[in-house]
């Protein structure tokens, strides 16, 4: 079991991030953010926090996935639709560094 392997797995969740903007296929998105925290966990033994850290993150994935619009010109819907993936991005980074305790520790 490797943190530093986890760290690359879950490193590689951020382009999903990035895709999750464009608002195309949302639905395999999360799934394949699902598939990478399974192997992040696979790989290391979290500990309570992270593991709580990262079914948030999984859980907000989903949320941003279920209230995102199409923006269609609209800055109230880009602002919201913005917020929401912060939101994951903001977990991704809490879980990240959990993990990077972890190799130090």
């Amino acid at each position: 079991m490797s943190a530093v392997a986890a760290l690359e797995i879950l490193d590689s969740t951020f382009d999903l991030f990035k895709q999750m903007g464009s608002g195309i296929a949302l639905d395999l998105q999360w799934l394949e953010i699902s598939r990478r925290l399974h192997l992040v966990r696979a790989e290391v033994a979290l500990s309570a926090d992270a593991a709580f850290v990262a079914t948030k993150l999984k859980a907000h994935a989903a949320y941003y996935i279920l209230n995102y619009q199409p923006d269609l010109g609209s800055e109230r819907i880009r602002k919201a639709n913005a917020a929401n993936l912060d939101t994951v991005v903001e977990h991704y980074s809490v879980l990240r560094a959990h993990l990077e305790l972890q190799l130090t520790a």
